[in-house]
């Protein structure tokens, strides 16, 4: 069994990331035959901590679809990350692949508009200090963006968010979380 690290994210194309769409696209009820995880999406949209993700049949449901890598038995981090992306995308009405999640965070949802994240709001998602207050500042900042988010950005920053967390920053600025979400959003907040 291989756990979710960053050397093994939800890469587009690859079967965690087919998996994880198709799960995102059943939570949703945006799949073919109509049906889908309206419950579990309710009782993911009412958790408003990480325990209660941790304690959330649609965590079970996500971890068990096929092609989401399974989890270490003692890997704990990577069930936090997890619980952390059900509950997220249970807030995510659609997937739009165009741009990362941090360059979204910028982008006008009309021509001409505003972006839909301040630079004081996406700074506070930045600045998050422990789970519970990254996972609220996600759950806002996605409502703000109209709930059409990239999937697979969002689910990758998380992990990257989840590892840093526990094992500190990288030594290389460039591999930081915080670097590159903010490279992505000054760039799109500039255009």
């Amino acid at each position: 069994m291989t756990a979710l690290t960053l050397s093994s994210r939800f890469k587009p194309e690859s079967p965690g990331a087919e998996a994880l769409l198709r799960w995102h696209r059943w939570l949703q009820n945006l799949n073919e035959e109509g049906k889908g995880g309206q419950a579990e999406r309710a009782r993911l949209r009412r958790a408003t901590s990480l325990d209660e993700l941790l304690l959330n049949s649609g965590l079970t449901s996500l971890l068990h679809q096929r092609g989401i890598p399974e989890l270490e038995r003692n890997d704990g981090d990577t069930m936090v990350a997890m619980a952390m992306i059900a509950g997220a995308l249970a807030h995510c009405r659609n997937h739009d692949a165009k741009h990362s999640f941090a360059c979204q965070l910028a982008l006008p949802q009309e021509k001409g508009g505003k972006a839909p994240v301040s630079e004081a709001r996406f700074n506070r998602l930045q600045k998050s200090r422990d789970h519970d207050e990254f996972y609220r500042n996600l759950v806002r900042v996605i409502a703000l963006r109209g709930k059409t988010v990239n999937v697979l950005s969002l689910a990758n920053s998380i992990l990257h968010w989840c590892q840093e967390y526990r094992y500190g920053i990288n030594r290389k600025p460039t591999a930081r979380l915080a670097v590159n979400w903010a490279r992505d959003y000054f760039d799109a907040l500039k255009d």
